[in-house]
This record gives structure tokens, C-alpha cells and sequence, in this order.
């Protein structure tokens, strides 16, 4: 049988990515369940080494399912922690047993794979690693991408791997005509350096109203056109100074923070996210029967206070890192199409992309002020990519924009502000 050859398009700076071990500051190793897979929880078992025996009995617990890709888990010990990480942060699999003794899911990380087109692997890394984050932002000026062909290589991890797809569930579909011409309006959108990136992000959330109201119209066919119209609209100066022509509500403004607050609040329960939570308690309240912060109005101006002041001269200075990181996102989520599958408008999506805009402001502001600024946009950005992946942005959005009754545009617009 010949060897099947498949198309790659991936980010120039993915090929350079090598974890850094011992030396990472804040590696991957804690706070998340690691599935082990059968062939490495047998290989494990097997092994000899009386101390790692002893390590195995204590850690990987076998699952009742029994599915060879989520075979057993490793647990984490008492500190958040794998219990194969050694005290200097190095992992004593690598160093008893090899590299290639880890299971896939540490052989993977950071490193995702998705599929818009069939035929095409999406290669990208989380940016909830350090090391792959601090690439992205600064590998490059602006984040450019290649394409390459290669043989499937069924050995390998990454090429075994099923890719995201923006079918329910994240399954693998083949996008309808028009998805493609909306996708490359947003990414090109983003990438208008004329404009301030707050302005490019609204400007996204307009185009994905007007899309919306194409679909609901049955008028998709039109939607490459509109996608050709809007950008040349941009092209024009249309939405330059959008916000100065804006009516302003501090108490609208207020309402439309409590979307980032609940993931902040959220995130903060975490270990790894915890000086979120030490930033945000003394402008909150304890709620006495479950210990959780409650936000009122004081800390929501808290937030407010501390991104105008702080963290929008990082994001003025970092302006380009700051780009990279929402065309990555924009890449490695399939926008707008990730949640589109579970029943999310274009329109709210959007909303999602103006509220990572608003979490990278208060994220950059509650970096520790005695770092680089570079190194506190590498910090805000792992912040900021552990949220996302901790919460259901989703259902959040619904919930909270019903509560707050603000129009989806206008709540865009104030979490941009």
C-alpha cells in the first residue's frame, strides 16, 4: 500500500518548539489529569526498577473503561503535582526510563492538531506552555505560517492523533462553501496593522453580526461577498475611531466585566492560577457556606481601574506580541467556528474574542510588576490560555449576557474598551 502524503499548514515557529525541562519556571506537570496510554501503562508495569515500581503502584490507577487511548491516569500528589516530577522539576520517567518512554499525552503537549479543510492538518502549540508561548509572541514580528507536504507517519504520536474539528464535539466536518471566505476575513481583520487592535477585534464582531444575519436569512450564498465588501470597507478608514463615536455607560461597562471576573474567579481556584485569586480577594466578599470570592461593584471598578492603568501601556508597548497572540488563538481555534458547533452564534463568538482582549489587559496589569514587560506578556499569555482552557467559555457567555441583557455588540464593545 502506498504511503498517504498529507498537507500541513502550521506556524513558522512550530518546528522550533523543544520543551526546556528542569529549566522551565512553570512547567506543564500539575494541576491536569494525565490520561497514560495501554501500551505505556503496560511498559510501565513492566519495568523493573524497584523505586519506580513502587512510584507506579502509588500513581497510575487503571480506568473501567479501558479505551487503549485513555487506558489509566496518573494521579497527582498532595502539592498539584505528578508524582513522577522530581524536586529540580525534572522528570524521573525521562530520566530513569528515556524520552521515549512518555506516554502520548506528555509525548503531545503542547502541541495540538486540527482540520478545517479535509486534507489539511492545522499544526499549533497551547500557549498554556511557557516555552511555546514566549515563540509565539516573539519568535517573529508578525506571526507568518508555512505550508508543507509530507508522508503520514502512523508512528507517530501527533500524526495518530485525531484532529479538532468545528463539527459538535469538536469532531473532524467538511466546512460549508462559505466557511472559508468568513475564516480568512477574520484572521485578515486582525492582522490590519492600521488599525488599533481593539478596533480590529470590533470590527471582527460586526462582520460575524452581519454573517449571523445572512445565515438566519438563508442567504449564505452571500456571505463570500459580504466577507469582499467588509474588508474593503476597512481598507477604506470606515471603522477608524469607532470607540470615539461611542456613547459610554460606566454601569454598562460594569456589567459587561463580569464576564472576564467569573473566569478570573473561576481560574483563581486553580493552583497554578492562585495569585489571581490573592489579587482579587480583597476587593471581593467570601461567601461563608462554600468559600468562594463574590464580585460586586467594587471589584469589577478594581479590574477596571487596574487595566486602564496598568495594563494598557503593556499592551500599547507589546503591541505586536499582543497581535501574535490573537492570530494564534484565531488559528489553533478554528475561529469562529470552534463553538459554533455546540450552539453558538457567530456574533458571540465574538464577543469570546473581545473577552480575551479584556482577560490580557487584567492579566498583563496582575503580573508581577518586578518583571520585563516581555516576560510579563509571556506570563499573562499562560494565564490567559489556562483559563480558556479550564472553563466552558461557552455556556458562560449565554449565561451571563441573558443576565446582563446587554445587546452582543455592545457588550463587545465594552470589554474592549
Amino acid at each position: 500500500m502506498a504511503a498517504r502524503e498529507i498537507e500541513i499548514l502550521q506556524p513558522a515557529f512550530f518546528d522550533s518548539f523543544r520543551c526546556i525541562g528542569p529549566a522551565c519556571r512553570d512547567n506543564c506537570c500539575h494541576t491536569w489529569e494525565i490520561d497514560i496510554d495501554k501500551e505505556h501503562y503496560l511498559r510501565y508495569k513492566g519495568e523493573k526498577d524497584p523505586a519506580f515500581r513502587e512510584l507506579c503502584a502509588r500513581l497510575v490507577r487503571r480506568r473501567k473503561d479501558g479505551a487503549p487511548d485513555r487506558y489509566a491516569t496518573l494521579a497527582l500528589g498532595e502539592d498539584g503535582r505528578c508524582g513522577f516530577q522530581d524536586p529540580d522539576g525534572g522528570c524521573r520517567i525521562i530520566r530513569l526510563l528515556g524520552e521515549g518512554a512518555l506516554c502520548r499525552t506528555c509525548t503531545l503537549y503542547p502541541r495540538r492538531k486540527a482540520q478545517f479543510t479535509p486534507g489539511v492538518w492545522e499544526l499549533s502549540l497551547s500557549l498554556s506552555c511557557g516555552e511555546a508561548a514566549r515563540l509565539a509572541l516573539f519568535s517573529q514580528d508578525r506571526l507568518e505560517f508555512t505550508r508543507l507536504r509530507r508522508t503520514v507517519r502512523p508512528e507517530d504520536p501527533l500524526d495518530a492523533m485525531p484532529p479538532l474539528g468545528i463539527g459538535k464535539g469538536g469532531a473532524p466536518m467538511t466546512p460549508p462553501p462559505w466557511a472559508p471566505a468568513l475564516r480568512r476575513a477574520c484572521m485578515e481583520l486582525i492582522r490590519r496593522r492600521d488599525y488599533a487592535l481593539r478596533e480590529r477585534i470590533l470590527a471582527a464582531g460586526l462582520l460575524l453580526r452581519r454573517a449571523d444575519r445572512l445565515l438566519a436569512a438563508g442567504e449564505e450564498a452571500r456571505l463570500p461577498g459580504l466577507c469582499a465588501g467588509f474588508l474593503a470597507s476597512v481598507e477604506a478608514g470606515e471603522f477608524r475611531g469607532f470607540f470615539d463615536r461611542l456613547d459610554y455607560s460606566r454601569e454598562a461597562h460594569l456589567a459587561a466585566m463580569r464576564l472576564p471576573m467569573a473566569h478570573l474567579l473561576a481560574g483563581g481556584r486553580k493552583p497554578v492560577l492562585r495569585h489571581l485569586r490573592e489579587a482579587l480577594a480583597p476587593w471581593c466578599r467570601e461567601d461563608p457556606a462554600t468559600g468562594e470570592l463574590l464580585a460586586g461593584e467594587e471589584a469589577l471598578a478594581f479590574l477596571l481601574r487596574e487595566a486602564r492603568e496598568k495594563g494598557d501601556p503593556l499592551l500599547e508597548a507589546l503591541a505586536a506580541p499582543a497581535e501574535n497572540y490573537f492570530v494564534s488563538y484565531l488559528f489553533s481555534g478554528l475561529f469562529p467556528f470552534l463553538y459554533h458547533g455546540e450552539g453558538l452564534t457567530f456574533e458571540q463568538n465574538g464577543i469570546l474574542l473581545a473577552e480575551q482582549y479584556a482577560l490580557l489587559r487584567v492579566l498583563l496589569a496582575l503580573a508581577p510588576g518586578e518583571l520585563p514587560p516581555e516576560e510579563r506578556m509571556v506570563r499573562a499569555v499562560v494565564s490567559l490560555a489556562r483559563l480558556c482552557q479550564h472553563s466552558d467559555l461557552g455556556r458562560d457567555l449565554v449565561l451571563l449576557t441573558r443576565a446582563v441583557k446587554l445587546d452582543g455588540l455592545a457588550h463587545a464593545a465594552y470589554l474592549l474598551r
